[in-house]
């Protein structure tokens, strides 16, 4: 595709030794601020359904992703090409109910299927190894119930009000026997977060909203004037 060659021929320019000295100076630490940044406006962009923003902050990945691919290129021989075929060829081989002869006929069994091949090909002994390390931890949360149902292939007991009192009475009961608010505060969040899997709620998504809303409710006041006689 032309227009992928010219933002990779551009990108080469600029960290030539005849281009820009800022691009030239930056790392992969700086990339991956960035592209953390760059995601995370995406996602504002999608969730506001602004297409110009959408174009913009799928453009500033593309660029981040390919200025990542050569800065690897030399060190770890990572290249453009090389990225592209390993995707292609996981994608098909991730997808044997459509390129080949194998009978995966929901989307169940396709999900489970997906998780299964995946543990394989990368040598997982525990969920443990699923969790990227950098996500938030909510985030987590959701990854870790999403791969134990999976993996037992079923959901968690959907549970009710009086089970949520009860997760959060147990938790107390501990935090008195053992007076260790850092333990209480992380298991309690780690039950109610197992709560809204089995409600099927995205915790993340609903929490951040929540804070948003409170935060549109509490206003800067401005300094009121001092004026001394």
């Amino acid at each position: 595709m032309k227009e992928f060659d010219k933002l990779l021929d551009t990108v080469r320019i600029l960290r030539s030794p005849q281009g820009c000295p800022w691009d030239r100076a930056q790392n992969i630490d700086n990339m991956k601020k960035y592209l953390l940044e760059e995601v995370y406006e995406l996602i504002d962009g999608i969730d506001d359904a602004n297409v110009e923003t959408i174009k913009e902050e799928l453009g500033d990945i593309f660029l981040i992703l390919v200025v990542i691919t050569e800065m690897l290129k030399r060190k770890k021989r990572v290249s453009i090409e090389k990225v592209l075929d390993a995707v292609s060829s996981k994608l098909i081989s991730r997808h044997p109910h459509v390129f080949s002869s194998k009978k995966l006929r929901t989307k169940k069994s396709i999900l489970k299927f997906w998780i299964q091949e995946k543990a394989k090909k990368k040598k997982r002994k525990s969920i443990k190894d699923r969790l990227p390390i950098s996500a938030p931890a909510l985030l987590l949360a959701g990854i870790f119930f999403k791969e134990c149902a999976n993996i037992n292939g079923k959901r968690l007991k959907k549970n009710t009000q009086p089970e949520l009192s009860s997760v959060i009475e147990n938790n107390f009961r501990l935090l008195k026997e053992k007076h260790d608010k850092q333990t209480f505060f992380a298991n309690l969040i780690f039950d109610i977060c197992a709560l809204a899997h089995s409600c099927g709620i995205d915790l993340e998504h609903t929490f951040k909203q929540s804070v948003f809303k409170k935060a549109e409710n509490v206003l800067y006041r401005p300094n009121k004037k001092r004026i001394d006689n």
